[in-house]
């Protein structure tokens, strides 16, 4: 055969042979071997604890038969092919089958030259025919003998088992080794330190025989398993009697309220020595000296500690009896009155266990303004224990009236609160001062607010409501005569100016200063009633200071002047005459430094300070509303979410409303950028600066809007926090511009006067040489803190902010964010 077939051929007719092999073993072996595979995928999948029960005796019984089956199946349909049977199938598999051709002889013909050509050439033919021949596979066409597929779920079982099988389940299951019953833990315990503490449960089972530090009251968990009685705990960490629980309770919890042992006896048991770490009180103590600004407002510096988180404070004042001079007004008994509290503001740094912060309050109201008192602090922990400071005692500190006619009816009210029978006094004693109201009051509606005062005391009406009327008259009375004093002496200056630029009469203009002498001698006056300190300062250059003489001076110059006709002259000595008033004439929120605004002043570095305090509050009440709008928001709704059909009415009210709190961002940002316009100290370094702070702001709230409509809830409140910062440091920046414009000169006014017994400050005086106090002009440093209910409100909210960062149930893109806002403020 190798003479006449190549190599190419012989090899192809022995995988023909092999495949016929195959395909003879495969149609009758295929139930012995689908009950081979079936057989060791239940075996791989079988768990351990199976094998003891009865039924993988019936398993076993069938699998055998099944076997046994295959066997007889291959056995009768088994027959061993034959080389002969290869090379037909192979010579089948070409059309003019050459193999066959080739194993033919010629019959006739041999002889004839012609006929021998032809029978050589149909030879070479059928060589290059049989060259061509390739194997022919097995055909093993097993449907119609499996028509169930019966073959295809023993592979399926047995590639299964052998994917996530074990073998250890089929040794078991062969019979090579011992069952063993897989049980888990007999029992378990947590330790759980206090959620103040930020520390993380600890799992007993994974530390067994440990010496453990915890905090106090860390609560303790057990969980007995397996059969009553087996196992126990024992424990001296709680303080509770032997007899007071049940060792063998299945679920067990308690408080580590001291240190000692905890031990689960019985099989497996384990045993820890545990050290408390017990929670000391939190302390706080006053720094410095407590400070009084002109409105009567008090400041006082404190530190307050804790080993853990200082969750609450409170300032208590209360009266020092036995130290009040009781005369007059006061020698009476007084009404009952509680004790003062006061809330301590704590720090929205994320960290309580140690921080400085400083009390303001304003108590001018309270009737024992100026009366001694007992003034404490006092700091709570988680755990409520207290902690207090030394007691203060002083004068308390309140606003201090120098118009007399202001003093007395301050007085009057103070008596009235102190006590209800003082009321007949307080009335004989406000109609004796009112028995002549044209030399008291400057003002006729002044007069009639004290005799409608006095009427509804004779009325027995609300007596506090009488209080409040005559604590607002004698701010008018303090007020208001120098206001109008300064109003009319800036008339009489406009009007002069006005007559020189225009070129008056002489007689006009004697008239006129004359006008402008009566005025300056109105202002003086209750200038003077209003700084006492008259003397004059030897520390500041003399060219620092002007004397009320040389003033006067100064006029009858400008007087001189104008009568010689010197008219451009008396017009520069007029205007440095005008700064030197206006430097005097120093009101609350008037910036005087440059004295460019006049009596425009008043309402204009204070009352920008405040548009921008209110800016601000507007923006940090967006804040939370869109904070509010993001806790409420279903999670399909949030970026990236994907949605739920029963969120679709919630999602569309959430589009309203952020909607809703766009406009509103958007509209405060066009507020913002108003307020720029309108902001002092153009040319300087700090209103620069100012500009720049709130150009950063409207930025910010622009975007924030942005993500408010687009529903980018965090986007929104990263921007708005970025608008927050913004805001404050324009606010900061403003109050420089308004310092340096007062630095020039400052004035003194009752409500810019610095409290009894603090010392002098040489560099704080007016034109005068007056010293006018070291807190200066009410600027724009008053406006930087908060409102007393915007400082609570942040603490309630980073309190909150803390809680729900904390809590697990909620999702983790939430709790990120919040994190990140702790980790910021």
């Amino acid at each position: 055969m190798a003479k006449l077939f190549s190599r190419r051929v012989i090899f192809a007719l022995w995988l023909t042979f092999v495949g016929l092999w195959a395909e003879r073993i495969m149609r009758a072996a295929w139930p012995l071997l689908s009950t081979l595979f079936f057989g060791m995928g239940v075996l791989l999948l079988a768990a351990p604890d199976l094998w003891l029960s009865p039924w993988p005796k019936l398993a076993w019984g069938i699998w055998l038969l099944s076997g046994l089956y295959g066997l007889w199946y291959f056995f009768r349909h088994f027959s061993a092919p034959t080389f002969g049977a290869a090379f037909a199938r192979l010579d089948h598999n070409r059309p003019d089958r050459p193999l066959a051709a080739l194993r033919d002889n010629q019959a006739l013909g041999q002889d004839d030259p012609a006929s021998a050509a032809l029978w050589q050439a149909h030879m070479a033919q059928m060589r290059a025919a049989a060259a061509k021949a390739s194997a022919v596979g097995p055909q093993l066409d097993l449907a119609p003998r499996d028509p169930f597929a019966l073959r295809y779920i023993a592979v399926l079982v047995f590639v299964i088992g052998g994917l996530f099988g074990s073998l250890q389940a089929l040794r078991t299951g062969l019979g090579t080794t011992p069952v063993a019953i897989a049980v888990g833990p007999q029992w378990e315990a947590w330790l759980q330190p206090p959620a103040n503490t930020r520390r993380p449960m600890i799992y007993l089972n994974d530390v067994m025989g440990a010496e453990l530090s915890v905090p106090q009251d860390s609560v303790v968990l057990v969980r007995l398993y397996g059969d009553a009685g087996l196992h126990a705990v024992e424990e001296t960490l709680s303080g509770r009697a032997a007899d007071a629980f049940d060792a063998a309770d299945p679920s067990q919890t308690f408080l580590v309220t001291r240190s000692g042992r905890l031990a689960i006896s019985g099989p497996e048991g384990a045993a820890w020595q545990v050290s408390m770490l017990p929670d000391t009180p939190p302390e706080v103590e006053v720094i410095g000296e407590m400070t009084r600004d002109a409105e009567g407002s008090f400041s006082l510096s404190f530190t307050a500690r804790d080993d853990v988180a200082v969750t609450a404070g409170r300032a208590w004042v209360q009266l020092t009896l036995e130290e009040v001079d009781r005369r007059y007004g006061l020698a009476v008994e007084p009404a009952p009155q509680p004790d003062i509290e006061l809330a301590l503001p704590l720090t929205i740094s994320g960290n309580r266990a140690e921080f400085t912060e400083v009390l303001k309050e304003d108590l001018s109201k309270h009737v024992w303004a100026h009366l001694p008192v007992s003034l404490r602090l006092e700091v709570e922990d988680m755990r409520g224990q207290l902690g207090h400071s030394a007691a203060l005692e002083m004068a308390l500190p309140a606003r201090t009236f120098f118009d007399p006619l202001a003093k007395a009816l301050v007085e009057q009210r103070r008596d009235l609160l102190w006590s209800g029978d003082n009321q007949r006094r307080v009335e004989q004693l406000l109609r004796a001062i009112s028995q002549a109201p044209e030399s008291l009051f400057r003002d006729a509606e002044d007069a009639d607010v004290l005799a409608q005062i006095i009427q509804d005391l004779e009325m027995a009406t609300d007596l506090e409501a009488a209080a409040e009327a005559l604590w607002i008259l004698a701010l008018e009375v303090e007020d208001g005569d120098l206001e109008q004093a300064a109003q009319k002496l800036a008339r009489a200056q406009d009007k002069l100016a006005e007559a020189i630029k225009n070129g008056a009469t002489p007689e006009e203009i004697a008239r006129l200063m004359d006008e402008l002498r009566q005025a300056q001698r109105e202002y003086f006056k209750e200038f003077e009633e209003r700084n006492p300190q008259s003397e004059q300062p030897e520390s500041l250059p003399d060219d620092k200071l002007v004397s009320p003489s040389q003033l006067q001076e100064m006029m009858d110059r400008l007087q001189q002047l104008m009568e010689e006709g010197r008219m451009a002259e008396a017009q520069e000595l007029l205007e440095e005459i005008n700064r030197l008033m206006q430097n005097l004439q120093m009101t609350p929120g008037q910036s005087s430094g440059e004295g460019q605004e006049g009596q425009d002043g008043q309402e204009g570095g204070g009352q920008q300070a405040e548009d921008l305090a209110d800016s601000l509050r507007q923006q940090q009440e967006l804040s939370d509303e869109t904070f509010r709008d993001l806790q409420g928001q279903p999670p399909g709704d949030q970026p990236g979410g994907g949605g739920t059909e029963g969120g679709d009415a919630a999602g569309e009210e959430g589009r309203l409303s952020q909607e809703s709190l766009s406009e509103q961002q958007k509209q405060l940002e066009r507020d913002v950028a108003r307020q720029r316009g309108n902001l002092p100290g153009a040319g300087t370094e700090a209103g620069q600066a100012t500009r720049r702070a709130l150009d950063e702001a409207a930025e910010a709230m622009d975007q924030a809007a942005e993500d408010l409509r687009a529903g980018d809830l965090p986007g929104a409140l990263d921007n708005q926090s970025d608008a927050i910062d913004a805001l404050r440091e324009a606010m900061r920046r403003l109050g420089e511009t308004l310092d340096e414009q007062a630095r020039p000169g400052q004035g003194a006014t009752p409500n810019d006067r610095r409290a009894e017994g603090q010392s002098q400050n040489p560099s704080s005086r007016d034109p005068l040489g007056r010293d006018v106090g070291g807190n200066g002009q009410l600027g724009a440093g008053e406006q930087m803190v908060p409102q007393e209910e915007l400082r609570l409100r942040s603490q309630e909210l980073m309190e909150e902010i803390r809680r729900r960062a904390g809590s697990l149930e909620r999702p983790e893109e939430e709790r990120n964010y919040l994190q990140r806002l702790l980790d910021r403020f």
